[in-house]
């Protein structure tokens, strides 16, 4: 039952982050504004996934004897957050020339 539990708790930390790389695949191409409230979505999101990682606390004793699934979603969620990571690099890069181009322009 415990591991049932656990399990429900990292598909609902997965979802929460896939939801971020959804954010983070679109945000490179949005206006400022749009950009802005992107970045406060996330904020969210994250919010969200602290919860959850409270709630998985009281597991990580047990999590020495993880089950194939159990292990097998941990690493489809470290494979979602670095593709989050690596996009958010690479969004980060594009702002930072878009904000050169802008700061150069007479107004």
């Amino acid at each position: 039952m415990k591991e049932e539990k656990l399990l429900h708790l990292l598909k609902k930390k997965k979802g929460f982050f896939e939801t971020i790389l959804d954010l983070t695949e679109t945000e490179g191409e949005l206006p400022v504004s749009e950009w802005i409230a992107v970045l406060e979505q996330k904020k969210i999101l994250l919010t969200c996934i602290d919860d959850v990682d409270a709630e998985i606390r009281p597991f990580q004793r047990a999590m020495q004897d993880l089950s194939q699934e159990i292990s097998e979603e941990l690493d489809s969620i470290r494979k979602v957050i670095r593709n989050i990571l690596h996009l958010d690099s690479h969004n980060q890069l594009k702002r930072k020339e878009e904000l050169k181009l802008d700061a150069g322009r007479p107004e």
